[in-house]
């Protein structure tokens, strides 16, 4: 869809009828509306294609980085990595933010997004300033490492924002292109900054620096035609308060999904040290890659439950959900059967002791993976993303309490407990959420 100085809201209306294709549940349910099924599958094949190529990058990535930079060097990635996102995550969410207000009160694109631009800008700084102050006093990490992972925070906040516009737009196959970029641009990074040239783990966090300042750089010059020309001198002024609070609502709901599943590492990293981080966080890379399964089963159904009524709408999202559930059990059988030999053959046998940890993981992983699906029907048929917000919240508390008892005793093992007695939790929660509004719809259309 071309994109003039102006989007009739009619128009933009049109297309944000195809929502994005994606493991997490959709951060604006009031963008997923009811597109034909048949352009659910062309977006949902499109993106299987993108992931069939990032996700083994993201295998190699790990492999790479557990064989030059070792157990610690890992830890200290891995850590000040999850600093930038959590951050990235909070901020990025500015393009559904904009699509909601043009939607809903007709204003021009342009407009919004060089608000969004300011708005990314100035906490962006912001954010800079705390990733450093944290990387100063954090052992393991150390200021510089920090500071070239927080040159990373803005651009990421730029091109998130600008996939969130796509969204709106219906530019699925552009936004699966910028979603892949900054694996594709991690991966060639490394193999110069770190296996060419040894730059060990300031070379690791670099490639992955430059890899999104480049996929900003190509995400602004590939939507040129939405934002330009840019008011730079007065950019300060467009700063819009109403826009930044309904961007950090919606990003709070991915940093609290992101942290509920990440928590124990930095309980972790407290009791244990920075190279347990490292070699505990291979289980947890491993374990989680088994929720595409999940992920593409809610692709798949999000169109027909929407289009159905409430009672088959919830009994079609409960059928889809034991199957994933099935799924993931079978792969996650086979997945732990395999870990102990492939860990070490892989990765190095300072990081056999993976393999532990992943098979405590495992039940948890496979009882949340039906989440994906339920929150279609809490989030988007039911319109409630406060319930999914609850459900990770929920997780995280159980998770941070358990990491808390059981780390300084178990270690790794510890933790791999405490994540998935909170996974436990979240999902009977989402699956309790899912029995009370099934029901209560059916008692409202009864006589």
């Amino acid at each position: 869809m071309a994109s003039g100085t102006q989007t009739p809201v009619h128009a933009l209306d049109a297309v944000s009828r195809s929502p994005a294709i994606d493991s997490a549940p959709p951060v604006a349910p009031n963008l997923a509306r009811a597109p034909e099924v048949h352009q659910i599958h062309k977006n949902f094949l499109e993106t299987l294609v993108f992931k069939g190529i990032s996700t083994p990058l993201a295998l190699v990535l790990v492999v790479i980085q557990s064989r030059f930079l070792h157990a610690s060097g890992r830890g200290t990635f891995v850590l000040v990595v999850l600093s930038v996102t959590i951050l990235a995550r909070l901020l990025g969410q500015l393009g559904y933010a904009v699509t909601n207000r043009m939607l809903q009160r007709g204003l021009e694109l342009r407009q919004l997004v060089h608000a969004a631009f300011a708005v990314g800008a100035v906490l962006g700084v912001g954010g800079i300033a705390v990733i450093i102050g944290w990387g100063a006093f954090t052992p393991g990490v150390g200021a510089t490492v920090a500071a070239i992972a927080a040159c990373a925070l803005v651009p990421a906040v730029l091109w998130q924002s600008i996939s969130g516009v796509l969204l709106g737009l219906g530019r699925v196959r552009l936004w699966n292109v910028v979603q892949t970029l900054p694996p594709v641009g991690t991966f060639i990074g490394m193999l110069v900054l770190v296996v060419g040239l040894h730059g060990g783990v300031r070379g690791a966090v670099l490639a992955w620096t430059l890899a999104h300042v480049l996929t900003a750089l190509f995400s602004l010059t590939a939507t040129r035609r939405i934002w330009l020309p840019l008011p730079l001198l007065r950019l300060l002024d467009l700063f819009n308060v109403e826009l930044a609070r309904l961007a950090l609502t919606m990003g709070a709901v991915q940093v609290v999904n992101l942290i509920s599943y990440r928590i124990e590492l930095f309980v972790l990293d407290r009791y244990r040290g920075i190279g347990r981080v490292g070699v505990y966080s291979i289980a947890v890379q491993t374990g989680e890659m088994l929720w595409l399964v999940a992920g593409a089963i809610a692709a798949a159904v999000t169109a027909p439950t929407l289009h159905e009524n409430e009672q088959q709408g919830a009994s079609l999202i409960a059928r889809s959900a034991l199957k994933s559930l099935a799924y993931t059990a079978a792969i996650a059988v086979a997945v732990g059967a395999a870990a102990p030999f492939l860990i070490p053959a892989l990765l190095g046998h300072s990081f056999a002791g993976a393999a532990r940890p992943l098979a405590f993981l495992l039940p948890g992983i496979v009882v949340y993976a039906p989440v994906t699906v339920l929150v279609v029907y809490l989030s988007v048929r039911r319109g409630q993303p406060k319930l999914s917000l609850a459900v990770s919240i929920v997780g995280m508390i159980v998770t941070l309490a358990a990491a808390l008892a059981l780390i300084p005793r178990h270690g790794a093992g510890g933790a791999a407990i405490a994540s998935s007695l909170g996974y436990f939790a979240g999902a009977a929660l989402a699956w309790t959420f899912l029995a009370r509004l099934a029901r209560t719809a059916v008692s409202v259309k009864a006589p």
